[in-house]
């Protein structure tokens, strides 16, 4: 459920706190308004209510705006704080924004500019409280780990292992029978390098720290953290699996630095026409404007297009997208879509498109959305992965209960030892990007994973610097047969 927004707006003018609040419950639907006609009210109000956004005049009697601002980041952290400041008043402008202010709204103001920065700053506030609320849970989770049963063995003077409980074996997948009796460091290859780093009590109790540190179980890495207590009978080693949380953490960090990069770049492409374009300075002829607009519409739609995959991704994880069934014109559905593409990719002259499909092909039922996707992904990751060029073809071949679509390409290839990653969320061929090759890593796994819920699947061949060919999979029904069947099942 949605809640209402809920504003405080702080000024000693009467009338603005009369009129504005009006104006703003006018373009606004369901928002609440406090008014407070100074900082010492607007902060004993903070203390009370946790406010989405707080509107105030710099200029005021007694307490200003800007030590206002500095008050309310101390009650309210998280609350954006938008100034409204008089004509001409840049200094002021530039200190509310060194000190943390939101944004800043000249006299006389405009409503439509108010009323959008307004509703940023309250979209940003639910975003926050968002991760806030993500990150108690995080934290409560990791509370409950705290909790679960640890690995144990215990470890005599001459190395031999003589303790190893269900739990140790759970964890490394080793049996206690292969285990006990044998020298610790047999079981747990790379044990004796990294003992000494292992912090052992003279006494049960709390360690003070754990050691982090990676074994070789069976030729896989698996993560721990470690700590032992000195008996009589040697040391009781204690330790919990840290594989997967270091796994996510690591996933946790790509993601963020994928979609911080993939995000900078249009943010900065649309940051800078809108700059040019405000500019007063400066005389933009028409052409010029007409391009920079072109910019900006551009890189928001790529923002979009980022945005979709994510939320996508997301939706797939959850299991909640819905397959719909409707009659496919493959034949025509192709050559849109290669269109397209040569339409987005006009300035990529050293790009070609090649189509081999029968003239003419059945309808089939299925979801068509989702296979445009699929096939956009694909052709979109083949020219991505052609920095220099070349042909990019996609051939339709009917295949007895099926359709078969087949991508290929003339650009990097993947490293052989590589096939099996690719489809995986985030990742990347070009992690460091330091062929040009950017993207969120989600293109095949959202290809993936839609070919799954459609019962087909998605393959790939490849070689290192001669190019790629993936290969679609998908068992969808002819038009015909559909029809046929849904009638029977009417009339049975």
């Amino acid at each position: 459920m949605i809640e209402t927004p809920r504003i405080l707006l702080v000024d000693d003018d009467p009338a603005l706190l009369e009129a504005l609040p009006e104006a703003l419950r006018l373009r606004l639907d369901g928002i609440e308004i406090d008014t407070s006609e100074n900082a010492d009210d607007a902060l004993d109000r903070l203390r009370e209510t946790d406010y989405d956004a707080v509107v105030s005049d710099i200029k005021m009697p007694g307490m200003d705006g800007l030590a206002l601002l500095a008050e309310a980041a101390e009650i309210r952290p998280g609350t954006p704080v938008l100034l409204i400041t008089g004509h001409g008043e840049h200094d002021l402008a530039v200190q509310a924004l060194r000190g943390g202010a939101y944004d800043f709204v000249q006299k006389p103001i405009d409503r439509d500019y108010f009323v959008a920065s307004l509703e940023r700053a309250v979209h940003m506030r639910r975003l926050d409280r968002q991760v806030a609320e993500q990150r108690i849970r995080l934290e409560q989770h990791a509370r409950l780990l705290e909790h679960v049963d640890n690995g144990v063995f215990l470890v005599d003077k001459s190395e031999i292992v003589r303790y190893w409980n269900p739990a140790a074996a759970a964890i490394t997948g080793l049996a206690e029978g292969t285990v006990v009796g044998q020298p610790v460091s047999t079981s747990l290859i790379g044990w004796d390098g990294i003992v000494a780093g292992v912090p052992v009590s003279s006494e049960p109790g709390p360690s003070a720290r754990d050691a982090t540190v990676p074994l070789d179980v069976d030729g896989r890495e698996l993560w721990i953290s470690v700590s032992g207590v000195e008996l009589e009978e040697g040391i009781v080693y204690a330790f919990r699996n840290l594989t997967e949380e270091r796994a996510l953490d690591k996933l946790k960090s790509e993601f963020v630095a994928t979609v911080s990069h993939e995000l900078r770049t249009p943010l900065s492409a649309i940051y800078g026409c809108a700059q040019t374009l405000r500019r007063r300075d400066v005389e933009v002829d028409v052409e010029t404007k007409e391009r920079l607009l072109g910019v900006i519409a551009q890189e928001s739609e790529r923002l979009t297009r980022i945005v979709s995959d994510i939320l996508l991704a997301n939706q797939l994880d959850a299991g909640g997208l819905r397959l719909e069934r409707q009659q496919i014109d493959l034949a025509q559905l192709v050559a849109e879509i290669v269109e397209e593409m040569r339409a987005s990719l006009a300035s990529r002259e050293d790009i070609s498109f090649g189509i081999d499909a029968p003239d003419w092909m059945a309808p089939v039922v299925g979801d068509e959305d989702k296979l445009r996707q699929i096939l956009i992904n694909l052709l979109d990751n083949a020219v991505k992965y052609s920095p220099e060029g070349g042909q990019v073809g996609i051939s339709v071949e009917v295949r007895g209960h099926g359709i078969r679509f087949v991508i290929t390409d003339q650009g990097l290839g993947i490293p052989h030892g590589e096939h099996h990653r690719i489809f995986g969320k985030f990742y990347r061929v070009d992690p460091n990007l330091t062929r040009g090759v950017g993207g969120t890593g989600l293109g095949l796994y959202i290809c993936r994973e839609l070919a799954r819920r459609m019962e087909g699947h998605v393959s790939v061949t490849s070689q290192e610097g001669k190019g790629s060919t993936f290969v679609v999979d998908l068992p969808l029904e002819p038009a015909r047969q559909a029809e046929e069947r849904g009638t029977a099942r009417q009339t049975a």
